[in-house]
């Protein structure tokens, strides 16, 4: 089964999908300590939108996922702080308008079905050597944001209105999270599709959720959870030729399950 890594695009997608897996999770703490799940949504009809347009285009998919999701990111961020309109209610209308234009452009461009569904599965071993590269240093850059503003994040995480009395300069804080979320949503579409992106960004940070007492125990916890899941993951489809997005997500859900349950019987018989 190994001997399968010596194709360059399964080694491609072995190495991809290991090292979002390490870094992916820590946007999914992201989202689920600032509630930005609408974003979220929002963000994955984004990248059906984007899908949508390179198919039509003919233009490179990622390129496309990132550059709508930030526009989107940035028009939410800027509407949000001169209107009256909530966060919620933004993202609500710009998820409707995405996945709109995107059927619109697929029935009128006529793209095939299978293409289609593509955008709703993605594929690890479709990857481009370019497209490696683009993650790895996005991947780096996440690392970067974490490690050297951890203060002013853990800040901005556990109560923004008190960062911002502090001096930390909690819009910009947020403001970099979104976009980094932005990115890491069109990366993981990429990678497991639309679907199933949240096997590899929000069950980690789940699981790091349920047991972290401290949000630096968090982050670890999420990134070592979604390394062992993307890992686990991969040599699953391998094993039993599922597609490795089906695998990854199999294997996170069951983790997550039983972590769940560890805790829910910790809790009673403590």
């Amino acid at each position: 089964m190994m001997e399968l890594l010596l194709f360059p695009p399964v080694l491609r997608g072995f190495i991809s999908l290991l090292v979002a897996g390490l870094c992916f999770p820590l946007t999914g703490v992201f989202i689920l300590r600032l509630n930005l799940l609408n974003l979220r949504f929002m963000l994955m009809h984004g990248v059906m939108l984007a899908g949508a347009v390179a198919l039509s285009a003919s233009l490179d998919p990622l390129f496309c996922a990132v550059g709508i999701n930030l526009f989107l990111v940035l028009l939410v961020a800027v509407m949000s702080r001169r209107s009256e309109i909530s966060t919620g209610g933004l993202t609500t209308f710009f998820m409707v308008i995405s996945v709109g234009v995107a059927m619109i452009l697929i029935y009128k461009n006529k793209i095939p079905v299978q293409d289609t569904m593509n955008l709703l599965w993605g594929s690890i071993f479709a990857l481009t050597p370019q497209d490696l590269y683009l993650l790895l240093a996005f991947c780096f850059v996440i690392l970067l944001f974490v490690l050297r503003g951890y203060r002013q994040i853990s800040a901005v995480l556990i109560d923004p209105e008190t960062a911002r009395t502090a001096g930390v300069n909690e819009p910009l804080i947020f403001y970099l999270i979104m976009i980094i979320t932005g990115i890491t949503i069109a990366f993981a579409m990429r990678l497991v599709g639309a679907l199933l992106l949240d096997a590899l960004v929000l069950l980690p940070a789940m699981t790091a959720v349920s047991f972290s007492k401290s949000l630096k125990s968090m982050f670890l916890t999420a990134s070592i959870s979604g390394l062992l899941y993307s890992l686990g993951g991969f040599l699953l489809a391998l094993y039993a030729d599922l597609p490795v997005s089906s695998g990854v997500i199999l294997v996170a859900g069951v983790c997550f399950g039983i972590t769940y349950l560890t805790r829910l019987i910790y809790e009673k018989y403590k």
